[in-house]
Protein backbone atom coordinates (compact mmCIF):
# COMPACT_ATOMS: atom_id res chain seq x y z
CA UNK A 1 0.00 0.00 0.00
CA UNK A 2 1.13 3.71 -0.94
CA UNK A 3 0.28 5.48 2.33
CA UNK A 4 0.78 9.41 1.65
CA UNK A 5 -0.18 12.71 3.29
CA UNK A 6 0.78 15.80 2.22
CA UNK A 7 0.91 19.42 3.69
CA UNK A 8 3.21 22.03 2.01
CA UNK A 9 3.29 25.75 1.55
CA UNK A 10 4.86 27.19 -1.89
CA UNK A 11 5.11 30.77 -2.02
CA UNK A 12 0.97 31.39 -1.73
CA UNK A 13 0.20 27.85 -2.80
CA UNK A 14 -0.87 25.59 -0.18
CA UNK A 15 -0.96 21.69 -0.73
CA UNK A 16 -2.79 19.72 1.07
CA UNK A 17 -4.02 16.30 0.71
CA UNK A 18 -4.19 12.39 1.76
CA UNK A 19 -4.57 9.40 -0.40
CA UNK A 20 -3.93 5.67 -0.13
CA UNK A 21 -2.87 3.70 -3.34
CA UNK A 22 -3.36 -0.11 -3.95
CA UNK A 23 -0.02 -2.01 -4.79
CA UNK A 24 0.07 -2.90 -8.52
CA UNK A 25 -2.93 -0.17 -9.59
CA UNK A 26 -2.73 3.32 -11.21
CA UNK A 27 -3.97 5.94 -9.17
CA UNK A 28 -4.47 8.96 -11.04
CA UNK A 29 -3.83 12.85 -10.35
CA UNK A 30 -6.45 15.09 -12.35
CA UNK A 31 -6.72 18.38 -12.57
CA UNK A 32 -6.15 21.48 -14.10
CA UNK A 33 -2.88 23.38 -14.90
CA UNK A 34 -1.80 24.78 -11.60
CA UNK A 35 -3.79 22.23 -9.20
CA UNK A 36 -0.49 21.00 -7.69
CA UNK A 37 -0.57 17.69 -9.64
CA UNK A 38 3.05 17.97 -10.49
CA UNK A 39 3.93 19.28 -7.07
CA UNK A 40 2.47 15.63 -5.60
CA UNK A 41 5.05 13.97 -8.05
CA UNK A 42 8.32 16.38 -6.94
CA UNK A 43 7.02 15.59 -3.33
CA UNK A 44 6.79 11.86 -4.13
CA UNK A 45 10.25 11.82 -5.52
CA UNK A 46 11.84 13.56 -2.98
CA UNK A 47 12.60 16.26 -5.30
CA UNK A 48 10.83 18.87 -2.60
CA UNK A 49 10.06 18.18 0.82
CA UNK A 50 6.38 18.82 2.86
CA UNK A 51 6.49 20.64 5.89
CA UNK A 52 4.01 17.90 7.64
CA UNK A 53 3.08 14.35 6.07
CA UNK A 54 4.52 11.34 5.42
CA UNK A 55 5.24 8.81 2.83
CA UNK A 56 4.65 5.39 3.02
CA UNK A 57 5.43 2.12 0.43
CA UNK A 58 5.27 -0.98 1.43
CA UNK A 59 5.36 -0.11 4.98
CA UNK A 60 8.80 1.18 4.36
CA UNK A 61 8.58 5.38 5.57
CA UNK A 62 10.05 7.40 2.87
CA UNK A 63 9.05 10.68 4.69
CA UNK A 64 7.69 11.31 7.98
CA UNK A 65 7.91 15.04 9.24
CA UNK A 66 7.37 13.67 13.17
CA UNK A 67 9.98 11.13 13.31
CA UNK A 68 11.97 13.89 11.26
CA UNK A 69 12.85 10.34 8.47
CA UNK A 70 14.04 11.89 5.20
CA UNK A 71 15.41 9.37 2.35
CA UNK A 72 17.16 11.15 -0.22
CA UNK A 73 15.32 11.07 -3.82
CA UNK A 74 18.27 8.77 -5.23
CA UNK A 75 17.59 6.22 -2.33
CA UNK A 76 14.00 6.03 -3.48
CA UNK A 77 12.95 3.11 -5.89
CA UNK A 78 10.94 5.26 -7.41
CA UNK A 79 10.55 5.70 -11.20
CA UNK A 80 9.71 9.38 -12.89
CA UNK A 81 8.97 9.88 -16.24
CA UNK A 82 9.14 13.81 -16.79
CA UNK A 83 6.87 15.56 -19.14
CA UNK A 84 9.31 16.70 -21.36
CA UNK A 85 10.74 13.18 -21.36
CA UNK A 86 14.61 15.11 -20.49
CA UNK A 87 16.12 12.39 -22.91
CA UNK A 88 20.27 13.37 -23.02
CA UNK A 89 20.36 14.55 -26.77
CA UNK A 90 23.88 13.22 -27.19
CA UNK A 91 23.69 9.73 -25.97
CA UNK A 92 22.11 6.47 -28.16
CA UNK A 93 18.94 4.76 -26.96
CA UNK A 94 20.79 2.41 -24.82
CA UNK A 95 22.88 4.67 -23.39
CA UNK A 96 19.87 6.85 -22.14
CA UNK A 97 18.22 3.75 -20.89
CA UNK A 98 21.46 2.30 -19.08
CA UNK A 99 22.46 5.70 -17.64
CA UNK A 100 20.82 5.32 -14.28
CA UNK A 101 22.09 2.00 -14.10
CA UNK A 102 25.84 2.86 -14.62
CA UNK A 103 25.48 5.16 -11.88
CA UNK A 104 24.90 2.42 -9.66
CA UNK A 105 27.73 0.50 -10.83
CA UNK A 106 26.63 -2.65 -12.00
CA UNK A 107 28.70 -5.01 -13.87
CA UNK A 108 28.28 -4.38 -18.34
CA UNK A 109 27.16 -7.75 -18.47
CA UNK A 110 24.02 -6.88 -16.36
CA UNK A 111 23.09 -3.22 -17.70
CA UNK A 112 23.26 -5.16 -21.23
CA UNK A 113 21.10 -7.67 -19.74
CA UNK A 114 18.57 -5.07 -18.26
CA UNK A 115 18.47 -2.73 -20.94
CA UNK A 116 18.01 -5.58 -23.49
CA UNK A 117 15.25 -7.02 -21.36
CA UNK A 118 13.62 -3.36 -21.17
CA UNK A 119 13.78 -2.37 -24.36
CA UNK A 120 12.00 -5.14 -25.67
CA UNK A 121 9.04 -4.54 -23.24
CA UNK A 122 8.46 -1.10 -24.38
CA UNK A 123 9.25 -2.33 -28.42
CA UNK A 124 12.33 -0.27 -29.36
CA UNK A 125 14.43 -3.48 -30.11
CA UNK A 126 16.73 -2.57 -32.96
CA UNK A 127 16.87 1.17 -32.22
CA UNK A 128 19.26 0.63 -29.31
CA UNK A 129 22.29 2.83 -31.15
CA UNK A 130 19.72 5.88 -32.96
CA UNK A 131 19.69 9.36 -31.09
CA UNK A 132 16.91 10.74 -29.65
CA UNK A 133 16.61 13.43 -32.05
CA UNK A 134 16.06 10.33 -34.57
CA UNK A 135 12.98 9.13 -33.11
CA UNK A 136 9.41 9.88 -32.97
CA UNK A 137 7.81 11.33 -30.48
CA UNK A 138 6.08 8.17 -29.54
CA UNK A 139 9.48 6.65 -29.55
CA UNK A 140 11.26 9.26 -27.36
CA UNK A 141 8.20 8.63 -24.68
CA UNK A 142 8.86 5.03 -24.89
CA UNK A 143 12.47 5.49 -24.22
CA UNK A 144 11.84 8.04 -21.05
CA UNK A 145 9.69 5.09 -19.74
CA UNK A 146 12.16 2.27 -20.45
CA UNK A 147 14.88 4.45 -18.76
CA UNK A 148 12.37 4.36 -15.86
CA UNK A 149 11.75 1.03 -15.55
CA UNK A 150 15.12 -0.38 -16.29
CA UNK A 151 15.51 0.72 -12.55
CA UNK A 152 13.31 -1.82 -11.51
CA UNK A 153 11.73 0.93 -9.12
CA UNK A 154 8.52 -0.16 -6.90
CA UNK A 155 6.62 3.16 -7.71
CA UNK A 156 6.90 5.01 -11.11
CA UNK A 157 5.41 8.39 -11.48
CA UNK A 158 4.31 9.61 -14.88
CA UNK A 159 4.34 13.46 -15.35
CA UNK A 160 1.57 14.22 -17.97
CA UNK A 161 3.38 11.21 -20.27
CA UNK A 162 1.34 11.76 -23.10
CA UNK A 163 1.22 15.76 -23.32
CA UNK A 164 3.77 16.03 -26.01
CA UNK A 165 2.58 13.53 -28.58
CA UNK A 166 -0.08 14.68 -31.65
CA UNK A 167 -3.33 13.47 -31.58
CA UNK A 168 -3.07 10.15 -33.50
CA UNK A 169 0.24 8.94 -31.83
CA UNK A 170 -1.24 9.60 -28.29
CA UNK A 171 -3.88 7.47 -29.30
CA UNK A 172 -1.19 4.62 -30.28
CA UNK A 173 0.70 5.52 -27.63
CA UNK A 174 -1.71 5.38 -25.05
CA UNK A 175 -2.42 1.82 -25.27
CA UNK A 176 1.20 0.94 -25.39
CA UNK A 177 1.51 2.75 -21.68
CA UNK A 178 -1.55 0.64 -20.75
CA UNK A 179 -0.70 -2.71 -22.16
CA UNK A 180 3.15 -1.62 -20.17
CA UNK A 181 2.03 -1.01 -17.05
CA UNK A 182 -0.58 -3.98 -16.85
CA UNK A 183 2.24 -6.44 -17.80
CA UNK A 184 4.41 -5.00 -15.76
CA UNK A 185 1.66 -4.60 -12.38
CA UNK A 186 3.97 -1.58 -11.51
CA UNK A 187 2.46 0.84 -8.58
CA UNK A 188 1.87 3.85 -10.44
CA UNK A 189 1.04 7.62 -9.90
CA UNK A 190 -0.03 9.49 -12.96
CA UNK A 191 -0.52 13.13 -13.04
CA UNK A 192 -3.23 14.20 -16.46
CA UNK A 193 -5.65 17.25 -17.34
CA UNK A 194 -7.57 14.46 -19.79
CA UNK A 195 -10.34 13.10 -18.52
CA UNK A 196 -10.22 10.05 -20.94
CA UNK A 197 -6.60 9.53 -20.04
CA UNK A 198 -7.77 8.92 -16.52
CA UNK A 199 -10.29 6.60 -17.58
CA UNK A 200 -7.91 4.74 -19.56
CA UNK A 201 -5.52 4.81 -16.57
CA UNK A 202 -6.85 5.19 -13.42
CA UNK A 203 -7.84 2.41 -10.95
CA UNK A 204 -8.54 5.21 -8.96
CA UNK A 205 -8.43 8.73 -9.69
CA UNK A 206 -8.01 12.18 -7.28
CA UNK A 207 -9.39 15.42 -8.77
CA UNK A 208 -7.24 18.23 -7.44
CA UNK A 209 -8.09 21.92 -7.59
CA UNK A 210 -5.49 24.49 -6.23
CA UNK A 211 -3.73 21.82 -4.21
CA UNK A 212 -6.86 20.60 -2.52
CA UNK A 213 -8.16 16.86 -2.92
CA UNK A 214 -12.30 17.60 -4.23
CA UNK A 215 -13.08 14.23 -5.02
CA UNK A 216 -11.70 10.50 -5.77
CA UNK A 217 -13.45 7.41 -6.55
CA UNK A 218 -13.88 5.19 -9.66
CA UNK A 219 -14.70 6.61 -13.05
CA UNK A 220 -18.74 5.88 -12.15
CA UNK A 221 -18.11 8.20 -8.87
CA UNK A 222 -17.44 10.89 -11.20
CA UNK A 223 -19.53 10.56 -13.88
CA UNK A 224 -22.87 9.76 -11.39
CA UNK A 225 -21.87 11.99 -8.63
CA UNK A 226 -19.76 15.14 -9.56
CA UNK A 227 -18.93 17.44 -6.47
CA UNK A 228 -17.41 20.20 -8.31
CA UNK A 229 -18.09 21.87 -11.75
CA UNK A 230 -15.01 21.20 -13.40
CA UNK A 231 -15.47 17.32 -12.52
CA UNK A 232 -19.04 17.73 -13.78
CA UNK A 233 -18.11 19.66 -17.10
CA UNK A 234 -14.93 16.23 -17.22
CA UNK A 235 -17.99 13.78 -17.79
CA UNK A 236 -19.94 16.08 -19.77
CA UNK A 237 -23.15 16.94 -17.17
CA UNK A 238 -24.90 20.07 -15.74
CA UNK A 239 -24.23 20.68 -12.27
CA UNK A 240 -25.59 23.08 -9.46
CA UNK A 241 -24.90 23.53 -6.35
CA UNK A 242 -27.56 24.78 -3.71
CA UNK A 243 -29.75 24.27 -0.56
CA UNK A 244 -32.41 21.85 0.13
CA UNK A 245 -35.76 24.33 0.89
CA UNK A 246 -38.49 21.51 1.35
CA UNK A 247 -40.18 18.88 -0.08
CA UNK A 248 -42.73 18.06 -2.39
CA UNK A 249 -42.37 14.50 -2.03
CA UNK A 250 -40.37 11.54 -0.06
CA UNK A 251 -38.17 11.52 -3.01
CA UNK A 252 -38.78 15.19 -4.96
CA UNK A 253 -36.84 17.61 -2.92
CA UNK A 254 -36.51 21.64 -4.18
CA UNK A 255 -33.15 23.03 -4.31
CA UNK A 256 -32.67 26.61 -3.35
CA UNK A 257 -29.31 27.93 -6.02
CA UNK A 258 -27.28 31.14 -5.07
CA UNK A 259 -28.46 33.26 -8.24
CA UNK A 260 -31.00 35.11 -8.96
CA UNK A 261 -33.63 34.99 -12.39
CA UNK A 262 -33.96 36.95 -15.36
CA UNK A 263 -36.40 39.09 -12.75
CA UNK A 264 -34.96 38.89 -9.87
CA UNK A 265 -36.34 35.87 -7.99
CA UNK A 266 -34.68 33.01 -6.36
CA UNK A 267 -33.97 30.22 -8.70
CA UNK A 268 -35.42 26.89 -7.90
CA UNK A 269 -35.30 23.16 -8.65
CA UNK A 270 -37.22 20.25 -8.30
CA UNK A 271 -35.12 17.67 -8.55
CA UNK A 272 -35.70 13.56 -7.35
CA UNK A 273 -33.35 12.46 -4.30
CA UNK A 274 -31.11 9.88 -5.37
CA UNK A 275 -31.57 6.74 -3.26
CA UNK A 276 -29.73 6.68 0.11
CA UNK A 277 -28.95 3.22 1.55
CA UNK A 278 -30.72 2.18 5.48
CA UNK A 279 -27.55 3.33 7.06
CA UNK A 280 -28.14 7.16 5.40
CA UNK A 281 -30.57 9.83 6.96
CA UNK A 282 -32.99 11.75 4.45
CA UNK A 283 -31.17 15.16 3.79
CA UNK A 284 -32.29 17.91 5.77
CA UNK A 285 -33.69 20.96 4.94
CA UNK A 286 -31.38 23.49 5.08
CA UNK A 287 -28.35 21.02 3.60
CA UNK A 288 -26.56 21.78 1.09
CA UNK A 289 -27.04 19.58 -2.53
CA UNK A 290 -25.75 18.32 -5.67
CA UNK A 291 -27.83 18.51 -8.84
CA UNK A 292 -26.69 17.17 -11.86
CA UNK A 293 -29.13 17.17 -15.25
CA UNK A 294 -28.09 15.45 -18.55
CA UNK A 295 -27.59 17.90 -21.30
CA UNK A 296 -29.63 15.50 -23.66
CA UNK A 297 -32.51 16.14 -20.83
CA UNK A 298 -32.71 20.05 -21.89
CA UNK A 299 -35.56 21.24 -24.14
CA UNK A 300 -35.11 25.23 -25.41
CA UNK A 301 -37.58 27.57 -25.95
CA UNK A 302 -37.30 31.39 -27.10
CA UNK A 303 -40.48 32.59 -25.37
CA UNK A 304 -41.31 31.47 -21.67
CA UNK A 305 -43.00 28.20 -22.13
CA UNK A 306 -46.30 27.13 -21.40
CA UNK A 307 -47.76 24.36 -19.70
CA UNK A 308 -46.92 22.25 -16.67
CA UNK A 309 -42.68 22.44 -16.60
CA UNK A 310 -41.41 22.14 -13.26
CA UNK A 311 -38.34 23.77 -14.03
CA UNK A 312 -37.58 27.01 -16.01
CA UNK A 313 -34.27 28.46 -16.59
CA UNK A 314 -33.49 31.46 -18.04
CA UNK A 315 -30.16 32.78 -19.10
CA UNK A 316 -28.26 34.11 -22.84
CA UNK A 317 -26.49 31.84 -25.22
CA UNK A 318 -22.71 32.32 -25.20
CA UNK A 319 -22.00 29.65 -27.54
CA UNK A 320 -23.29 27.03 -29.98
CA UNK A 321 -21.17 24.28 -30.76
CA UNK A 322 -22.00 21.69 -33.56
CA UNK A 323 -20.95 17.97 -32.29
CA UNK A 324 -21.47 14.57 -33.69
CA UNK A 325 -24.36 15.67 -35.90
CA UNK A 326 -26.32 17.38 -32.94
CA UNK A 327 -25.88 20.90 -31.59
CA UNK A 328 -24.36 22.02 -28.05
CA UNK A 329 -25.60 25.09 -26.83
CA UNK A 330 -24.17 26.72 -23.70
CA UNK A 331 -26.37 29.42 -21.73
CA UNK A 332 -24.70 31.50 -19.31
CA UNK A 333 -27.47 31.86 -16.67
CA UNK A 334 -28.65 35.54 -14.97
CA UNK A 335 -26.30 37.08 -12.18
CA UNK A 336 -24.32 33.96 -12.12
CA UNK A 337 -21.14 34.77 -14.52
CA UNK A 338 -18.87 32.87 -12.01
CA UNK A 339 -20.68 29.42 -12.52
CA UNK A 340 -19.92 27.04 -15.86
CA UNK A 341 -22.69 27.39 -17.98
CA UNK A 342 -26.10 25.26 -18.67
CA UNK A 343 -25.62 23.05 -21.14
CA UNK A 344 -28.31 22.09 -23.58
CA UNK A 345 -28.00 19.21 -26.15
CA UNK A 346 -30.37 19.44 -29.54
CA UNK A 347 -30.96 17.95 -32.84
CA UNK A 348 -29.41 20.12 -35.97
CA UNK A 349 -33.33 20.66 -36.77
CA UNK A 350 -34.15 22.24 -33.65
CA UNK A 351 -31.59 24.32 -33.65
CA UNK A 352 -31.96 25.75 -37.20
CA UNK A 353 -36.01 26.36 -36.38
CA UNK A 354 -35.30 28.10 -33.66
CA UNK A 355 -32.23 30.31 -35.07
CA UNK A 356 -30.27 30.28 -32.07
CA UNK A 357 -27.69 32.61 -32.13
CA UNK A 358 -25.17 34.17 -29.72
CA UNK A 359 -26.67 36.62 -26.95
CA UNK A 360 -29.85 35.38 -27.51
CA UNK A 361 -32.34 35.06 -24.07
CA UNK A 362 -33.52 31.09 -23.88
CA UNK A 363 -35.60 29.17 -21.48
CA UNK A 364 -34.72 26.20 -20.61
CA UNK A 365 -36.85 23.17 -19.09
CA UNK A 366 -35.77 19.90 -17.64
CA UNK A 367 -38.52 17.62 -16.01
CA UNK A 368 -38.00 16.69 -12.11
CA UNK A 369 -37.31 12.95 -12.97
CA UNK A 370 -34.34 14.27 -15.34
CA UNK A 371 -32.84 16.23 -12.59
CA UNK A 372 -30.85 13.80 -10.22
CA UNK A 373 -29.71 15.19 -6.58
CA UNK A 374 -27.06 14.10 -4.04
CA UNK A 375 -25.58 15.13 -0.57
Amino acid sequence: MLDVSLDTHLNTFHLSLEFCAEIGKTTVLLGESGAGKTTVLRLLAGLLHPQKGHITLDERIYYDSERRIVVPPQERPFGYVFQDYVLFPHLSVFENVAFGLRAQHLSRQLICQRVSTVLEQVRLVGLEQRRPAQLSGGQQQRVAIARALVLQPQLLLLDEPLAALDVQTRREVRQELRRLLGETGITTVMVTHQYLEALLFGHQILVLDHGSLIQQGGQHELRDTPRSAYVAELVGTNFFCGRIIGYETNTMCIIQLPYTSLHNGAVEIVATLREHSMTESVPSIGDEAYVVIDPHSITLHRTPPEGSARNILCGKIIHILPENGRVRVGIQMNNASSTAPLIAEITQTSAARMELHDGQIVYATFKATEASAYT
